[in-house]
């Protein structure tokens, strides 16, 4: 089992089975290529997965906003608020949990959290956002 691999675990509960599934595997094909299981391995896979979970947070949330710009400005105003709260959030919370984890969480907590984000967005875009 690769190192924190099990640490990942929770989140399945929260997202989708398949979006999920599609950044374990990006984050596993990683690993497995680099041949060694180290924290520069873990850091540059989990990097490399965040960036593209990255893209596609900000390819929902502008989705979201334009939709919610149009519809609600003041939900519009709401997302942009929460949104950086967020980003606030996320930052603060892999920084203690790096602290107090261990370094690796410094590159795995922001992917987990940046996929948890998208599916949140995903949410409220699909439902009507």
């Amino acid at each position: 089992m690769p190192i924190l691999r099990s640490g990942l675990l929770p989140l399945i509960v929260l997202l989708p089975i398949g979006a999920w599934a599609d950044y374990d595997q990006q984050y596993q094909a990683c690993l497995d290529a680099s041949g060694v299981l180290n924290n520069a391995s873990v850091a540059g896979c989990a990097e490399g997965v965040s960036e593209t979970v990255k893209k596609e947070m900000n390819r929902v949330y502008q989705q979201l906003f334009l939709k919610l710009q149009e519809d609600a400005p003041q939900d519009a105003e709401q997302l942009e608020t929460a949104q950086r709260d967020w980003l606030s959030y996320r930052n603060g919370q892999c920084d203690l949990q790096g602290k107090h984890i261990g370094s690796p969480m410094y590159y795995t907590c922001p992917m987990q959290l940046n996929i948890q984000r998208v599916e949140e967005l995903k949410l409220l875009l699909e439902n009507g956002g």
